[in-house]
């Protein structure tokens, strides 16, 4: 009887992933087809996984990589994106990350599925990956849901009692610290978790951190060293020295409030302005009543991951790309908001407490639906790296610049994937120094002024100029 009813419980659990599965596929229709995003992370990324898929003969870079990024990052994403032939389709791509939104949403609901009852954990899931914040940054080619994905999924390994899972969490802990090197913060909480665990003794927790960490250090080594191993990766140097170099503690402050701020973006949408204030302070007070009752119930790791992540957030230096790093927490968010939100129901209607529970996941869910609309209807008509004219731009700078020379740019990994040339980063900071060392500098002009904000104050002197749709290349 009792293994019936157990193989009644998952077939359950399996219909609610299938219901979830047809619910959650119309996301991968929800994109932008005209790519308007000129940063350069999706460059790079897309490069990384190019060359992986096939090599070149001479790796193309950014010469003063130290001034603006690190010179190899987000491995394992590229890895991903490597399954894609090269193309300058970035649709091809956009597509890929769809696939990745969708096992996110997946990963989120198994997670979910282990502290509350199905039908929660199924609207729950649709609300976070309806939110028109998510579905906006799905049209980029960014590590984001690959990342939630692995955190969620990893999350949701902790709370399997088998063997084997022990093995297998210090894996995917490698994998996605080689996503984004913030996923450290999953590893400490990881570790202070288990050093605080009241159910092994001393020797056994040393002995399974070392473990842990061993087979940690060697999957990062590995998909560091094997896919692309003649470029080193000095993200956690590079953002190190940021953090130390002249760090104020108002930053800290700082940081804070922009982040509490912009997190309530998530739910503030179209809808008249009354109804957003409720919807924000019930949020908060929920989240509020989950967090620190969970706390007092049984400290473990949900609360170190939640508190360690934005503790990585506060300490980095702001750098305006607030929406994107707060993505990967907001899972946890709704998780101890459906906390709160079981207590109060607990206490005020106790038969029909899921019901609840469901209408209210429900409402925030439909506050996203004008939002989603309008944004559907009314598409971004910027001047983006994948416009026909800016590609046809590029491949004209490709046929000028020999494949020796270097150029300089405000993009430059752009000009390491879609001109195939070396770059150097230049800025209104270090351009006479860059200007002497490179062969061309790519100038925007009006039309993609406004994208290269960095580059509004770098005096060329005149020289061979050659007058592109949107672009002058000048020979330096």
């Amino acid at each position: 009887m009792g293994n019936y009813f157990l193989q009644m419980i998952q077939n359950r659990k399996t219909i609610y992933l299938l219901l979830l599965l047809i619910a959650i596929t119309p996301t991968y229709f929800i994109h932008t087809t005209v790519y308007p995003d000129w940063g350069d992370d999706f460059a790079q990324y897309v490069y990384q996984g190019q060359q992986i898929h096939s090599p070149s003969d001479v790796y193309k870079q950014v010469l003063n990589v130290q001034e603006y990024s690190s010179p190899k990052r987000s491995v394992f994403f590229s890895v991903i994106l490597s399954v894609v032939a090269p193309t300058v389709i970035i649709q091809n791509y956009v597509n890929l990350i769809s696939v990745l939104y969708i096992l996110a949403a997946i990963c989120f609901f198994l997670f979910l599925s282990k502290h509350y009852s199905l039908s929660v954990c199924f609207v729950a899931s649709l609300a976070v990956f309806y939110n028109f914040l998510f579905l906006r940054l799905k049209s980029e080619v960014v590590p984001e849901f690959l990342f939630i994905s692995l955190f969620c999924f990893i999350l949701y390994l902790t709370y399997s009692k088998k063997q084997w899972v022990k093995y297998i969490i210090p894996v995917l802990l490698g994998l996605l610290v080689s996503v984004r090197f913030v996923g450290l913060s999953l590893l400490i909480a990881y570790l202070v978790n288990l050093f605080l665990s009241k159910e092994l003794d001393l020797k056994v927790k040393i002995k399974k951190a070392l473990s842990c960490l061993i087979i940690f250090c060697a999957v990062v080594l590995f998909v560091n060293r094997f896919f692309i191993h003649n470029i080193n990766n000095d993200e956690v140097k590079l953002y190190g020295n940021i953090v130390l170099d002249g760090y104020q503690w108002h930053m800290f402050t700082d940081n804070v409030a922009v982040y509490a701020r912009y997190i309530l973006y998530f739910f503030e949408q179209e809808i008249p302005y009354w109804i957003n204030t409720v919807i924000t302070v019930v949020v908060f007070l929920l989240f509020a009543i989950g967090f620190s009752s969970s706390v007092k119930s049984k400290l473990n790791i949900l609360h170190f991951a939640f508190v360690f992540y934005l503790l990585f957030l506060f300490f980095y230096p702001y750098n305006g790309d607030t929406i994107k790093y707060l993505i990967p927490i907001v899972p946890l968010l709704f998780y101890f908001m459906v906390y709160g939100a079981d207590l109060v129901f607990e206490k005020v209607v106790l038969r029909h407490k899921n019901a609840c529970m469901v209408a209210c996941i429900f409402v925030v869910l439909l506050t996203n639906s004008k939002t989603i609309w309008l944004a559907i209807h009314n598409p971004d008509h910027k001047i983006g790296p994948y416009n026909a004219s800016v590609l046809a731009d590029l491949s004209r700078v490709t046929q000028i610049v020999g494949p020796d020379k270097s150029i300089a740019s405000g993009k430059p990994f752009v000009i390491n994937l879609l001109c195939d040339r070396n770059s150097y980063f230049i800025g209104e900071k270090n351009y006479k120094d860059v200007l002497s060392k490179a062969d061309y500098y790519l100038a925007p002009k009006s039309s993609v002024e406004e994208l290269y904000p960095r580059s509004k104050n770098v005096r060329v002197a005149s020289g061979d100029t050659i007058s592109l749709t949107h672009f002058y290349l000048i020979k330096l």
